[in-house]
């Protein structure tokens, strides 16, 4: 028996009071993660501090109207414009405590709203929904305690970096993820599979995807899977629509391009100066297929290739049994549950150190959840036929 709408929206209210209760007792150290300055930044700086860096002075060339040559694309300096210009900040230090408050509080509650409606979707079930975003609310600190009792040496930080807090472009970016599959979902018959071109449905599904790849190039696919869609439906049309849309909303980072590195399709991810490799192949320097295993080095440095191994292996039993029951559900959103599922997985796993922070995988978290659900509830109903 599903819960009634009321006790849905009441505990969806709920679990944001609790995240947030959870976050204000990480700021007070509790359990003790090495907080400081009101509980406002961690102490360990030389994971976070660059990469800020980079987030702030290339926020503080937009607002003064510069082109700065960095490595980040502009949409979370976009967001970050406005916090700098009314607040003064000079310093990544002096701005963090906006973006805190705006990140933790404000972006994840919004963003675990969208977690929920996409599980409601998904399961079809309010009841399903709210387990799936209750574990979306507490996973930091489950990995936290895993991490600690493995004795891994940054478990700190990657809990940090589960907490949306820094002023980086992945929260943004996930927020963004998150959207985009809440309206394929939503507007999914509308959008796809209806002859009729619904405008107001096609260019907001554009702007918001068109604002995940301006945020961090890695949301391509989401662009890919909304394009396939409309290929699998033959909708030839509604795709050239959409790609037209779509490169209106990435046009601010062509026209930034042109003035920080001389051409439209020139990044700072791919530019010697700052920083990156001369290699004629995009983004060499950080992928490698060997990354898959390597990066598991950071947790068993002796049995790393085990622990990839029985990392794949949970992975691949999830989804199998995730996809087969979500696909009982609507096989058409459990195909696409699956694409977000191992694009995210694969792409972001041969990165190099990526498993060292695990911020690289927060567009994904809500699909692994939902696939771990569907695979319980798989199992389980395997158990009691029996």
């Amino acid at each position: 028996m599903d819960i009634s709408r009321k006790t849905f929206i009441l505990t969806i209210l709920g679990l944001i009071l609790l995240r947030i209760l959870l976050v204000v007792l990480v700021m007070n150290n509790i359990p003790f993660t090495g907080m400081t300055a009101g509980g406002f930044r961690p102490t360990f700086t030389e994971s976070y501090q660059p990469d800020e860096l980079q987030y702030f002075k290339l926020t503080e060339g937009l607002i003064a109207g510069r082109s700065e040559k960095l490595v980040p694309n502009i949409g979370a300096s976009l967001i970050f414009a406005p916090f700098i210009y009314f607040t003064g900040a000079s310093l990544p230090d002096e701005l963090a405590k906006s973006v805190f408050i705006f990140e933790a509080f404000v972006l994840f509650s919004l963003a675990l709203i969208l977690v929920v409606l996409i599980a409601e979707k998904l399961f079809n079930s309010r009841k399903l929904a709210v387990i799936s975003v209750a574990l979306f609310s507490v996973y930091p600190w489950v990995l936290l305690l895993i991490f600690n009792l493995a004795g891994y040496k940054n478990a700190i930080p990657a809990f940090h970096y589960q907490l949306w807090i820094f002023i980086l472009s992945d929260y943004l970016s996930a927020f963004l993820v998150y959207l985009g599959f809440f309206l394929i979902f939503k507007w999914f018959k509308n959008i796809f599979e209806s002859l009729a071109i619904n405008w107001q449905e096609l260019i907001i599904i554009a702007v918001v995807s068109g604002a995940a790849i301006l945020t961090r190039m890695g949301n391509f696919w989401l662009i890919l899977i909304i394009f396939s869609t409309f290929l699998y439906f033959s909708q030839f049309k509604k795709a050239a629509l959409y790609g037209f849309f779509l490169g209106l909303a990435y046009l601010p980072q062509l026209i930034f391009n042109i003035a920080a590195f001389g051409a439209p399709w020139a990044f700072g991810y791919r530019d010697p100066l700052v920083g990156a490799s001369t290699s004629s192949i995009p983004l060499a320097q950080w992928f490698n297929p060997e990354n898959l295993w390597l990066n598991f080095s950071k947790f068993a440095p002796q049995h790393y290739f085990s622990l990839f191994l029985l990392a794949a292996a949970f992975f691949i039993l999830i989804f199998c049994f995730g996809y087969k029951y979500l696909s009982k559900m609507n096989k058409k959103f459990a195909l696409i549950t699956g694409a977000w599922f191992w694009s995210y997985l694969i792409f972001y796993g041969l990165f190099d150190e990526s498993l060292s922070q695990l911020r690289y995988f927060l567009p994904a978290i809500p699909v692994f959840i939902y696939f771990f659900i569907g695979c319980l509830l798989y199992l389980w109903n395997k158990i009691k036929l029996k």
